[in-house]
């Protein structure tokens, strides 16, 4: 019996390893540098050509072939960030540019030395959000004096934000208080027309009356007329 056990501990322990590390590091050195690499075209490719590779490379990406791998759906991601930056001439120029600056010039030694080769290869692949968090990088002030000093500028920009808010406020009270005014002394113009308009026609129904009533007078003094 114990002459056995080394029998089932190699049986039990691989020679080779798994099948799935051997891919993984295979996909490893075979990742994509940059957004021509993902696509599998060349840089002087044309936008029918990207627009092609991308429709190609989506149908093997698509996360509905299968929904339960979070990988294959970043690298959809990832194809789709890259197809929106190479299909538009202005984002692709900036992003050629980038590259050019980016890609340092190979040296004699470079290949003596794998290690520096492979973080400088990895280090021009960037997440596709990380063009637009670079924007970003130089907006916040750094050291004491630099964050008082923009401290005392939001205070300043705050406090003519505050001034610009009261004075609007203000010029709204003296519009609406002038329009009340002009409403005002339109009203008391208006009713003042009204009033003298009511008076002058009370007054000519008076005179009218009157009159009427010094006519009724008048025929009922005067004697009939005697017959023939």
């Amino acid at each position: 019996m114990p002459p056995l056990l080394p029998l089932r501990l190699c049986r039990l322990w691989p020679r080779s390893p798994p099948t799935r590390l051997l891919g993984a590091a295979a996909g490893q050195r075979s990742a994509p540098s940059n957004y021509y690499e993902l696509l599998g075209v060349h840089p002087g490719a044309s936008t029918d050509e990207v627009k092609r590779a991308f429709f190609s490379k989506s149908k093997e990406l698509h996360p509905d072939r299968d929904p339960g791998n979070p990988a294959l759906h970043s690298r959809f991601v990832e194809l789709s960030e890259a197809y929106r930056v190479l299909s538009r001439e202005q984002s692709r120029r900036s992003y050629d540019h980038q590259l050019r600056s980016a890609s340092p010039p190979k040296s004699p030694g470079a290949t003596a030395h794998p290690q520096s080769a492979r973080q400088t290869h990895s280090s021009s692949w960037a997440p596709p959000n990380a063009q637009y968090w670079a924007q970003f990088h130089g907006v916040r002030p750094q050291g004491p004096e630099s964050r008082q000093q923009q401290h005392k500028h939001n205070q300043r920009v705050l406090g003519y934000c505050i001034l610009l808010m009261l004075a609007g406020m203000g010029l709204h009270y003296a519009a609406f208080r002038k329009l009340e005014q002009v409403h005002r002394s339109f009203m008391d113009e208006k009713d003042r027309i009204i009033t003298a308009i009511y008076n002058d026609t009370r007054a000519r129904a008076r005179a009218n009356r009157a009159r009427l009533q010094q006519e009724r007078l008048q025929r009922q003094q005067q004697p009939p007329p005697r017959p023939p």
